[in-house]
């Protein structure tokens, strides 16, 4: 029999993403399911007095009716849904919703589902772009600024000849803090390394010890901020004894070949090769991070279409989650997180929004240009991501890299071919 001579299939007009499926099967076909689960359920059933699958069939249609019928419902309901998905070309994002059901064994069973479903876009505005090029040239200057930076990374902190404590040094101090004259809790320490030019976290202390000799004690007052983070202290003044311990000074080694061997250099020349090929690359990454995102923008303004609702909640839960994890680093205690994640919510909304819209115009563009990724640009990609990764066993990286993450691998390499598509077919305009 003719499937499509037993179901009728209506769709509802789509609405935010999502689509309302009117289905009615026939009584004929209804019929006929009923039969077969009456069928499934004789094979099964254990009637006393006969061996299974032997039992009368006008006994289990007596014992199992209900059974039947809802082994009938559930075969309509999943054979109806699906034939719907199929001959509407559906894109089911998430499960169907079942609604409107009324099941009667002699009648047409009819019901209704809502299936959220993936946007039908055609792209435009992605060909000829205008997008601007920064030219951020590598000059001498800015190979000798970070040769300094390098330098002021290898500098070392040794014993000063200063008689008395100065800006300009590191002292290494002893301290303990007290309030009303009894000790602060959590606010004693030894040989903690003090750097007098930075700002302190407990203001007043760095310029109460100035001027004073290793092996000076201080007793210091200071006033803890109103908006101090130490609730219990805010607001309050507290005397610490400070003793000095030693004076240091921070000795930068000189830019020559012996530092440039210290980092595993041949010379001085080498390291300011290396050190330009680095500045060069970054550059590169930045200049195009910086087209990439104009793209972006620009694909963002010329598609607006609705996106489905749930994946725009599951990408709001990825931000607001490594946004959590961040802000957990830092020490942010639980209740101030979930403050700040309720604040940022509605801008992280919006992100989420973005990056889902996004990602379908990018799919759409890598179908309409026929962008497609080889086995060998997966294989690599692989091989590069176990390379860089701190694993000691490669192999194994690599192999769960295959199982777990080939989609989502397949899909970046995509997203970057459409990108560089899209920058080779656009007006590049370099500015100085």
């Amino acid at each position: 029999m003719n499937l499509l001579s037993d179901i009728k299939i209506k769709v509802g007009a789509e609405k935010d993403c999502v689509q309302t499926v009117s289905v009615e099967w026939s009584a004929s076909k209804v019929k006929e399911k009923v039969e077969e689960a009456f069928e499934l359920i004789k094979n099964k059933a254990k009637v006393p007095g006969f061996r299974p699958g032997k039992s009368p069939i006008e006994l289990i249609k007596k014992n199992y009716a209900d059974s039947a019928y809802a082994e009938a419902q559930d075969i309509l309901l999943r054979e109806g849904v699906s034939e719907a998905i199929k001959k509407e070309n559906l894109k089911p994002i998430q499960s169907p919703v079942i609604q409107s059901l009324k099941f009667e064994p002699e009648k047409p069973f009819h019901f209704e589902f809502k299936v959220e479903v993936a946007p039908d876009i055609k792209v435009t505005g992605y060909k000829g772009l205008k997008i601007n090029k920064k030219q951020d040239p590598v000059d001498a200057a800015k190979i000798e600024k970070t040769l300094q930076n390098i330098a002021e990374m290898n500098a070392k902190l040794v014993e000063s000849k200063a008689e008395s404590l100065e800006k300009t040094h590191f002292a290494v101090i002893n301290f303990e803090g007290f309030m009303e004259g009894k000790p602060i809790p959590n606010a004693k320490t030894e040989n903690y390394l003090l750097d007098m030019s930075s700002p302190q976290l407990i203001a007043g202390i760095a310029d109460g010890i100035l001027g004073a000799k290793a092996g000076e004690e201080k007793e210091i007052t200071v006033n803890f901020p109103a908006d101090s983070p130490l609730k219990d202290l805010a607001g309050k003044p507290a005397t610490f004894k400070v003793k000095l311990i030693a004076i240091k000074e921070k000795v930068t080694p000189p830019l020559d070949d012996n530092m440039a061997k210290d980092m595993g250099m041949e010379s001085l020349a080498q390291l300011k090769e290396r050190v330009q090929q680095n500045l060069e690359k970054e550059r590169d990454i930045a200049v195009k991070r910086d087209m990439e995102n104009q793209i972006v923008d620009h694909l963002l303004e010329a598609n607006k279409f609705e996106i489905p609702a749930s994946l725009v909640d599951r990408q709001l839960h990825y931000i607001q989650h490594r946004e959590q994890e961040r802000l957990a680093r830092q020490g942010v205690p639980e209740t101030e997180q979930k403050k700040a994640l309720e604040n940022m919510t509605p801008d992280h909304r919006t992100k989420a929004g973005n990056q889902v819209r996004l990602q379908f115009v990018l799919e759409a563009i890598s179908r309409a240009e026929k962008i497609q990724v080889s086995d060998e640009e997966i294989s690599s990609k692989i091989n590069k991501l176990a390379e860089e990764s701190s694993s000691k066993d490669k192999a194994s990286f690599e192999k769960v890299l295959r199982e777990q993450y080939l989609d989502s691998i397949k899909s970046d390499i995509t997203d970057e071919k459409v990108f560089d598509w899209i920058l080779a077919n656009a007006k590049i305009k370099e500015l100085a």
